[in-house]
């Protein structure tokens, strides 16, 4: 195979960006090379996007470029490190150009430089302009490029005594954006610790999160309030959201973060505006994980909102992801949604990308009619499902048990519930985490059959269903609300 790296790149390239990066090696000024780097990507990018290795064999590529010369690895060593550098400097062109703010702000720190005085101004201003629109704008980098544009106006005006007012305004406005992007910025890290302090965080003593509990940062917040109240709202959201997940036992917490993100929305970017959707979700399912069941029908009502919005996709145009898809649906169907889920697979599946639709579309009617206690339907729906596209044979095998269940074919429940326990145990790319989950289902499955299909007196029964419903709830297991309900039934 050639050149790795090499191939690396170019797979990483969407075919718009293939095209882009041929006319951008066309160029003078960033290919200095010549030519024949040309000819040399024109061959290597037939091959786009697999790459073969038939087709990437160093001494076929060399044939097609030097017909009568002998073959050179040095030669080909040196065409593969010029595309390499050139895909390089590509990538940095397109981050550079792509964020314009910190674009313009460098455009305008060499003005200043330069000393162009009245492209300075007429620059400075249009930017301040564009920044001080704040409908579908801010991010995390919104109030520091705020706080750059006034540095460099206070540098420009160090030269001019005349200036001296405007020198004074700029100071002044910007300690305000400096407080602004310093609370959001740890107000943002908080948050993410928090999220992760159940895995990567946990134990271990976070700067960030002891300066946020020593800060008054409701007492901040009033002072922003009184003096910036068209920026305000921006703090809010990230106050609420901070506090959602801090004092993740308290509701109230997270509805004031909802009705605070919901009043906001507009103020931020699009990409923000669907990582907030995110959040509300994660805090909902977070809850509903906890044992607060009845955030399941919260968590519906941020679907609801998310999808009217149009913030399922972080960019607008793009392909559902295909885990968002399923969350929406798995949430509709503990609410027993099915009428719901017909009306939202057939407004979303051409959201989805074409390959993955006939599946998706069969594992969906599969939901619908386990809802409607089809469960004969539903399992030759799941047999129609590629679980290379987005669900793992194992959760198929769960699903397939459930359905067993509720046909109460509890024999061959058992012996499919038995063969799938040795699967799991045999299955070495599964993580361990995952195999002690699926491992448990399949356990409490078991126990949960036996216990119906017994002859336990009523006593004993009741006794069984107890500690099998105390186990579970103790335990790290799959569908743990699954087995939680059938018990709840089973009690009456």
């Amino acid at each position: 195979m050639f050149n790795s790296r090499l191939i690396k790149i170019l797979q990483a390239f969407t075919p718009e960006e293939v095209k882009e990066f041929r006319k951008f090696i066309e160029t003078p000024f960033f290919n200095k090379e010549g030519s024949y780097l040309l000819r040399f990507f024109d061959e290597v990018k037939k091959g786009y996007p697999e790459f073969t290795r038939n087709e990437l064999e160093k001494e076929k590529l060399f044939r097609k470029l030097y017909k009568d010369k002998e073959f050179s690895d040095a030669t080909m060593r040196k065409l593969s490190s010029g595309i390499i550098k050139l895909a390089e400097q590509f990538l940095r062109y397109k981050a550079f150009t792509e964020n314009s703010d910190v674009t313009e702000l460098l455009y305008i720190q060499k003005l200043r430089e330069k000393r162009i005085e009245k492209l300075f101004e007429s620059e400075s201003a249009a930017l301040e302009k564009k920044l001080g629109k704040l409908e579908n704008s801010v991010d995390l980098d919104y109030f520091r490029n705020r706080y750059k544009l006034e540095l460099e106006k206070i540098n420009f005006y160090l030269d001019f005594n005349h200036l001296l007012k405007k020198q004074q305004e700029s100071l002044q406005a910007v300690q305000g954006y400096l407080v602004y992007d310093s609370l959001l910025n740890l107000l943002d890290i908080g948050f993410n610790i928090l999220v992760g302090s159940t895995t990567m965080y946990k134990g271990e003593e976070n700067t960030v999160l002891e300066l946020l509990q020593r800060t008054d940062l409701e007492g901040f917040g009033k002072i922003l309030e009184k003096n910036t109240p068209e920026l305000y709202p921006v703090y809010e959201l990230f106050y609420r959201r901070y506090l959602s997940f801090l004092n993740i036992e308290e509701d109230e917490s997270y509805f004031r973060y909802k009705e605070a993100a919901l009043r906001s929305l507009g103020f931020f970017t699009w990409e923000n505006q669907f990582t907030i959707m995110v959040s509300l979700q994660n805090i909902c399912t977070r809850k509903f994980v906890e044992g607060k069941r009845y955030f399941s029908a919260e968590l519906h009502e941020v679907h609801k909102e998310m999808l009217g919005r149009g913030l399922y996709v972080q960019k607008k145009g793009d392909y559902m992801n295909l885990h968002t898809y399923r969350n929406i649906v798995l949430t509709a169907f503990n609410l027993v949604k099915a009428e719901w889920i017909t009306d939202f697979m057939e407004k979303y599946i051409d959201k989805i990308l074409p390959e993955q639709r006939e599946s998706l579309s069969a594992w969906t009617r599969a939901q619908i009619h386990y809802c409607r206690k089809e469960y004969g339907d539903a399992i030759k729906e799941l047999q129609s499902v590629k679980n290379d596209h987005f669900l793992s044979k194992h959760e198929i095998k769960t699903m397939t048990m459930k359905m067993f269940y509720e046909l109460k074919d509890y024999e061959p429940a058992i012996s499919f519930a038995d063969t799938y326990r040795h699967m799991i145990t045999n299955d070495k790319t599964f993580a361990a985490l995952h195999r002690n989950s699926y491992t448990n289902f399949c356990l409490f499955y078991t126990r949960l059959i036996r216990i119906v299909t017994s002859n336990f007196e009523s006593d004993r029964r009741i006794e069984e269903l107890h500690f099998l419903k105390s186990d579970i709830s103790s335990t790290a297991t799959n569908s743990k609300e699954w087995l939680l309900a059938k018990i709840d039934e089973l009690n009456g």
